[in-house]
């Protein structure tokens, strides 16, 4: 074949959907995994169940063949389960397995494939026994010998393994890898999903990148622990380099995108020229695919959930303290970017959502010990909880102390709610109140049962949090037939329609008062069970609900412009990029994580930010859709909705499509023309402007006035306006910077790095120069030994109530060190 060389771009070009989504069939997958490890005797008892369930091999199969046929996803499903019971049994001692243990699990096993027969009879023989089987069918010529062939390699590299743990080898880099592509068991299970087509030796290539990807990215998630007698490529990395466990994962995740590269080579020579078997772009995509799925549910899964490790680079006198603080975030940040291309951050769980799960498995009731877990976690959270978290823990814990005025308890939270949310502070109201209800009994009125919807300016998550709101509130008040049973069957098709995501839209909050409204009306409805399924899963490793399972979009977009910004990680955002530009929808909008339907202008405008910087004649076509989004959903007075044209307009969604629009077609002056005047007739005499979906000052002020700088060159805009409101917001900052160089979300809360990293580049460009550097000095006083900024978190929703992904706070602190240097 002719070599060719390709450039980063193109080698990204393709199917839109490469990878990281799970087929929506799931849920079917996961359950005949299960009941087949069950029926076979591979788990024993209520524990083995729920561990296997944990391990999630039906979400496994949806992701690495998303487009498969229901039977085709349970036998993935099935060998999945298989290969991880097999491993997870060399484990289950207090003593890791010796070689002698291993080879007596595995050659009977490899017997079994081999076709010679052995006389062992253990659940794992028999089970496979099935599995061949059932794999067997419509396998072509050769492919069991093949499938044996992998899985010998894999069984003699497994106990090759269990030597070195009992001799105490400490491998080399080269036979750690060569070691690490066999025990993965990429290869037979790659084997399984190609079971259907002709053998391919040139597909090899991208077998083995594939196996290394996978192993890799295993290691680097695991690379927080150290457990006794495993080995990992962070150590291997750490001994041989002389390097940190921090530093070593940041060299394990360079290695991995130049075998990502390595890949997209190997695909254009593939299927560029030369002879090969049926269609091979359709080959090498679904090796592609495998390889991100793989890593996508590693991202995901339970099972690898550990903290990634302490950096212990000496900081350098001599050196610049910003650059040096940048080099340590820089290495922190790659590790959070992964493999596909996306920031998968975790949000962390919280009280609302737990409190919620809670009330609904008691109610099934179902899961025994999740509950146990979850009152446990309420409990302990109960002492620092502020007051709206100590009533809803208070109602869901103690409902028989819940008093008959907790309704008026939460007043003074529900009376800033209109300040958030403006029109819509009535059913956030009757939202909260429906809330202690189900947590705790709370008597509703009339008032608590809103009006049905009229119009199509709703969101999606607005539809179902009214329907549901409507439908509880309407049973506990004795008015039933105020729900109409169209309303019903409308909340259970949105509830039931096809997602790869665990919750509904990502959205833990909107999902659950949805599955307690249909459980009102229909307590057995099989909503109720299937949903369950992808709730626990989506817990965090506390136990705990997050309020999203996802944000990888929205976060990828606001990671990819801070990225470009940084030569060390300009090299992961060719990926970043095309992975953000796949998702975008029919409509010219994005979702905020990937799998869900709504689209916001939020996101969008990140996107379009990130993807213009990026390479802005590569994705013109795109960004032209995403312009025609955004102009269609611009109200008519200038300011921009959150969800969908004719809903309430919003300062930071206004600013935002300032800044997308404006590089593109004149023909869009007008509108930026008229969102800068909203923006600056938005603006307090005191500088500020009103939160959106964040509770920090700084934050609508930063988005602000980045708009406002962008449109000084529209015409049409009124620069003078510009100036002044430039002033006022720069004199705010430097009124309200408290004594230790930092701001807090306000200027009554403590100085905290998230906040004050939105304030520092406005402080840079419009601050006086002592203003900056104070908040310099604080910034970099703040981050943490592992290279990250902690701080309290700071976006809201439901507004206002906070969530956290933590991954954002060093985001904008990356842009912050970056711009603290390079702002006028």
């Amino acid at each position: 074949m002719t070599s060719i060389e390709i450039s980063p771009a193109s080698r990204l070009e393709g199917c839109r959907e490469r990878g990281g989504t799970c087929s929506a069939q799931w849920h079917g997958a996961e359950s005949a995994a299960v009941a087949w490890a069950v029926r076979w005797g591979l788990v024993e008892g209520e524990a083995g169940t729920r561990r296997l369930a944990s391990c999630a091999q039906g979400r496994m199969a949806g992701y690495i063949a998303p487009s498969a046929a229901p039977g085709e996803l349970e036998l993935l499903a099935c060998w999945g389960a298989f290969i991880v019971l097999v491993d997870d049994g060399f484990d289950r001692g207090r003593e890791p397995a010796s070689p002698a243990d291993v080879r007596a699990v595995l050659e009977p096993l490899v017997a079994v494939l081999d076709g010679a027969g052995t006389t062992v009879s253990t659940p794992g023989v028999l089970a496979l026994r099935d599995l061949c089987q059932r794999t067997l069918v419509g396998a072509v010529p050769g492919w069991a010998a093949r499938l044996a062939a992998a899985y010998r390699s894999f069984a003699e590299a497994t106990v090759e393994e269990a030597r070195w743990r009992e001799a105490g080898h400490l491998p080399t880099l080269a036979e750690y890898v060569e070691l690490r592509r066999r025990t993965i068991t990429v290869a037979p299970l790659l084997l399984v999903a190609e079971r259907l087509a002709a053998a391919w030796p040139a597909l090899e290539e991208l077998h083995d990148v594939c196996a290394d990807v996978v192993a890799w990215t295993n290691d680097l998630i695991d690379a927080g622990t150290a457990e006794p007698g495993q080995i990992s490529l962070v150590d291997v990395l750490a001994r041989e380099r002389g390097l940190g466990r921090g530093e070593a994962a940041a060299q394990a995740r360079t290695m991995i995108e130049d075998r990502l590269d390595d890949f997209d080579t190997a695909a254009a020579r593939l299927t560029a020229t030369g002879p090969r078997p049926g269609n091979a772009r359709e080959r090498v995509e679904a090796v592609r695919t495998f390889m991100a799925g793989s890593v996508a549910w590693q991202g995901e899964s339970r099972r690898y959930r550990a903290e990634l490790p302490t950096q212990h680079t000496p900081p350098d006198p001599a050196a610049d303290p910003v650059e040096q603080a940048a080099i340590r975030l820089e290495r922190r940040l790659a590790l959070a970017v992964a493999p596909g291309g996306a920031i998968a951050d975790r949000c962390a769980g919280r009280v609302l959502e737990s409190a919620l799960l809670l009330a609904l498995l008691r109610k099934l009731p179902a899961h025994h010990d999740v509950q146990r877990q979850l009152a446990g976690w309420l409990q302990e959270r109960r002492t620092d909880a502020d007051r709206v978290e100590a009533l809803l823990i208070d109602a869901c814990l103690h409902p028989h102390l819940l008093p008959a005025d907790a309704a008026s308890a939460a007043t003074p939270f529900t009376r800033s709610l209109g300040r958030f949310t403006g029109p819509r502070g009535r059913l956030k109201r009757s939202m909260l109140h429906t809330v202690l209800h189900l947590l705790g009994g709370l008597r509703l009125t009339a008032d608590d049962l809103p009006d049905r919807a009229t119009g199509d300016t709703m969101s999606a998550f607005a539809h179902v949090n009214l329907s549901a709101v409507r439908t509880i509130a309407a049973h506990a008040t004795d008015r039933p037939h105020h729900v109409t049973p169209d309303e019903r069957r409308a909340l259970e098709t949105l509830l039931d329609r096809g997602s790869d995501r665990l919750l509904w839209e990502s959205n833990a909050t909107t999902h659950l008062l949805g599955l307690h409204a249909v459980h009102t009306y229909h307590p057995a409805h099989p909503l109720l069970g299937q949903a369950t399924a992808g709730l626990l899963k989506a817990r965090d490793t506390d136990g705990s609900m997050p309020f999203l399972d996802s944000q990888d979009v929205w976060l990828s977009a606001v990671g990819g412009l801070a990225f470009l910004a940084r030569p060390a990680l300009r090299r992961y955002t060719a990926r970043m990029g095309a992975f953000v530009a796949a998702r975008q929808a029919e409509d010219g909008g994005w979702p905020y994580a990937t799998g869900i339907r709504q689209t916001d202008v939020d996101t969008a405008c990140r996107a379009m930010e990130f993807l213009h910087t990026l390479d802005p004649h590569r994705y013109q076509a795109t960004l032209r859709r995403g312009a025609a989004y955004l102009a269609a959903t611009a109200g008519p007075h200038g300011g921009f909705p959150t969800w969908t044209h004719g809903d309430t307009p919003d300062l930071d969604m206004t600013a935002g499509a300032i800044i997308a629009l404006t590089p593109h077609s004149p023909d869009h002056h007008p509108t930026i023309a008229a969102a800068t005047r909203f923006v600056l007739d938005a603006q307090h005499d005191d500088g500020t402007w009103n939160p959106s979906w964040s509770l920090s000052e700084a934050s609508a002020m930063l988005r602000a006035v980045d708009a406002l700088d962008t449109a000084r060159r529209v015409p049409g805009t009124d620069r003078e306006r510009i100036a002044a409101a430039t002033a006022r917001a720069a004199a705010r900052l430097t009124a309200t910077q408290q004594a230790d160089g930092g701001w807090g979300r306000t200027p009554e809360d403590h100085s905290d790095a998230l906040s004050t990293a939105q304030a520092l580049p406005i402080a840079a460009r419009h601050c006086p120069p002592h203003v900056a550097a104070a908040a310099t000095t604080y910034l970099l006083a703040r981050q943490d030994e592992a290279g990250r900024f902690p701080a309290p978190p700071d976006q809201v929703g439901p507004r206002p109530i906070p969530f956290d992904f933590p991954v954002l706070a060093d985001l904008h602190a990356l842009t912050a060190l970056t711009r603290s240097r390079t702002e006028p």
